[in-house]
């Protein structure tokens, strides 16, 4: 995918949260959850896999006001470091202070995209990585959202050392619940054959209920 496609990206997703910010503060629905409930009803989904998270370092793409931090936190997952990137300024600012007596925690306003270099000149910050909400927003017709979701995907597994975990919005749909033009339904089987071309240890977890559409969790784990 071309730079300047993921900078026009970006700075749509910059002037998004920015416009739910200045409308909300600091709330979930800034964010673009529904409500704080189901923020925390997906993070769980994130410890339903046998994943060791005691001593490890976590990265956060698209983490926002890195509610992800206190989560685990408030889990009892004693996390050796949390790092949360945003490409949103204002959310990195909101995030930094609300988080300046957490020594073990650093914010970072950055897109995972940059710099633009081929994935194996990536060096890993973290063992862990999530990428929650980010792959969910519908691109338009100029844009192939799996061309873009693959792109980030690959970035996010390069930055990691063990395992990669990103949510989306399944093409699977509540049969009440009326599409919304905004949202990009992914197939699961097709990301999970994507998913399979970067390791073959996968797992993908969509048995839990819709909020209030129904989603899916990828765990890519490294041999």
């Amino acid at each position: 995918m071309d730079k300047d496609t993921l900078q026009r990206v970006a700075e749509q997703t910059i002037t998004r949260y920015t416009q739910r910010f200045a409308q909300h503060g600091y709330d979930a629905r800034a964010l673009g959850w529904g409500s704080g409930e189901q923020q925390r009803y997906r993070f769980t989904q994130t410890l339903a896999a046998p994943i060791q998270w005691e001593g490890r370092r976590v990265l956060d793409i698209g983490c926002g006001f890195g509610d992800y931090r206190d989560f685990l936190v408030d889990a009892g997952q004693a996390i050796a470091s949390y790092q949360g990137w945003d490409v949103n300024p204002q959310l990195i600012a909101e995030a930094t202070q609300r988080h300046a007596s957490c020594p073990d925690s650093i914010f970072a306003v950055r897109n995972h995209f940059d710099p633009v270099v081929e994935e194996s000149q990536i060096t890993p910050v973290a063992d862990i990585g999530i990428m929650l909400g980010v792959l969910n927003f519908n691109l338009g017709p100029d844009i192939d959202n799996y061309e873009y979701s693959q792109t980030a995907i690959r970035r996010a597994w390069a930055l990691v050392d063990d395992v990669l975990i990103v949510d989306f919005i399944s093409s699977c749909r509540v049969a009440d619940y009326a599409p919304e033009p905004w949202i990009f339904y992914h197939d699961p089987v097709r990301i999970l054959e994507f998913a399979l071309t970067l390791s073959p240890r996968v797992t993908i977890k969509q048995d839990y209920l819709p909020i209030p559409q129904r989603e899916f969790m990828l765990f890519i784990e490294r041999e």
